[in-house]
């Protein structure tokens, strides 16, 4: 039980990672590239040539 709650609050805590990283993206421009990575999967938030916010999720195996 407390194995699947450990996982449960890092997971939780990966999500609000990449949400935070996404909203200092919006206030600095300059920021071009986050990666966040959660066990055996990767995000990454980077900016595409209009400047456009993207994400990307991979499997890391």
């Amino acid at each position: 039980m407390k194995k699947r709650l450990k996982k449960k609050k890092a997971y939780k805590q990966y999500m609000k990672d990449i949400f935070e990283g996404y909203e200092s993206m919006l206030e600095n421009p300059e920021l071009n590239e986050l990666t966040f990575r959660y066990l055996k999967e990767e995000t990454t938030l980077s900016r595409d040539e209009k400047k456009q916010i993207r994400f990307r999720t991979r499997d890391i195996g």
